[in-house]
């Protein structure tokens, strides 16, 4: 009787098992895995920023319920996703180079430089905006309130910003301040940018190239990855992987 009770028991679980595969597909969660390299100076390649992100795929549903709830009551419905923040990560190399400039009316050279870094804070952001096309993808960096994964909105402004400012060495002249040091979409451990010039030293809030970068690709023939580049003012190298995995294939690591 035990023996027929243990039976009953494994082919109800092995029923189960094979009976439902499509609703636990349905409840599977769609992440995209964004990899983004910048080339900082065209004259020396190995100038570089790199940028690691993970994002995963809500229903505006789900983002927006009082919108979705007032669209419902005329009749409609909130389409689309929003690409919620899950986490994120960049690092930008040790950099130098010199500018021609003139001081008290001679030639001269302007140094500037920073040192190598990885960030403290990153905001990012996307969504999946054209409900006829799953496929078409925006995605960009954002101090704007950004969904996170727990489907919590976060203004990034609320959280305090602390910059360390240069450090004085013995025997060195000091380095003045020069600009506002704010929160940023991309924010280094060092927020340094040094400047040299005509007998004086200053630092300024580096820059980074993913503060204003923004992405709308598409993935095309049911292919989960898009590789691409942007040129012109900014030279960005990006990967894009869709897939049900959290975990980031390149996370922290400088390869697409």
């Amino acid at each position: 009787m035990k023996s027929r009770k243990k039976t009953f028991v494994i082919a109800s679980l092995l029923l189960a098992f094979f009976l439902f595969p499509l609703q636990r597909e349905a409840t599977a969660k769609t992440y995209y895995h964004v990899t983004l390299k910048a080339f900082l100076d065209p004259h020396n390649l190995s100038a570089v920023e790199w940028a690691w992100v993970t994002l995963v795929e809500i229903p505006k549903t789900e983002a927006y319920p009082e919108q979705a709830a007032l669209a419902e009551s005329y009749g409609g419905s909130l389409r689309g996703s929003v690409l919620a923040f899950v986490r994120a990560a960049a690092w930008r190399s040790e950099h130098k180079y010199t500018l021609d400039k003139r001081c008290k009316d001679r030639p001269a050279e302007m140094e500037i430089s920073w040192n190598e870094s990885w960030n403290d804070k990153v905001y990012a952001i996307g969504g999946l905006d054209n409900p006829n096309n799953l496929d078409e993808l925006n995605f960009g960096f954002t101090t704007r309130p950004i969904l996170l994964q727990n489907k919590r909105w976060f203004d990034p402004k609320s959280r305090t910003y602390v910059a360390l400012g240069p450090i004085r060495m013995e025997g060195e002249a000091a380095e003045e301040i020069r600009g506002d040091f704010i929160l940023r979409a991309v924010n280094y451990r060092d927020p340094l940018k040094h400047y040299s010039f005509c007998g004086k030293q200053w630092v300024k809030q580096y820059l980074s190239e993913f503060n204003h970068f923004h992405l709308h690709e598409e993935f095309y023939d049911g292919d989960n990855e898009i590789s691409g580049q942007t040129l012109g003012k900014k030279h960005v190298v990006y990967h894009v992987l869709r897939t049900s995995s959290r975990v980031h294939p390149n996370w922290r690591r400088q390869r697409m």
